[in-house]
């Protein structure tokens, strides 16, 4: 019987945390490079009763929410989510985000309580 170690002796993905997402403030262009997202844990276990919802953008440039269209939506009710992507989703422009009480293009207020943490796992 073969077997292989299939082991990486680096790490060489990029992990974003923000701390204080509200969706007061728009994220632009978070790793200041396109690249493939493979994860995104969130936090919003304190929200209130609106779900959130987390809107990225394949873009380098700024982000207007209520103007600029999410790429990919995301409903973020008040628990903690984990969402991989094993093939991961590519952002070849750069990756923008932000979560509002609004869908889709709509802007919608921010959400009651910081989603804290937000981690994105980019490369």
């Amino acid at each position: 019987m073969s077997t292989a170690n299939n082991q990486v002796s680096h790490i060489d993905f990029r992990f974003l945390k923000d701390t204080g997402m509200t969706g007061a403030v728009e994220r632009d262009n978070a790793f200041g490079s396109g690249g493939k997202l493979y994860s995104i844990f969130i936090d919003n276990s304190a929200g209130g009763a609106t779900p959130g919802y987390l809107k990225l953008y394949d873009t380098a440039l700024a982000v207007t929410e209520g103007t600029t269209v999410p790429d990919f939506c995301f409903k973020v009710p008040n628990s903690r989510h984990l969402l991989q992507f094993p093939e991961g989703i590519t952002f070849s422009n750069g990756l923008g985000y932000t979560i509002s009480t609004g869908k889709g293009t709509t802007a919608g207020s921010a959400i009651s309580a910081a989603a804290n943490p937000t981690v994105f796992t980019f490369k």
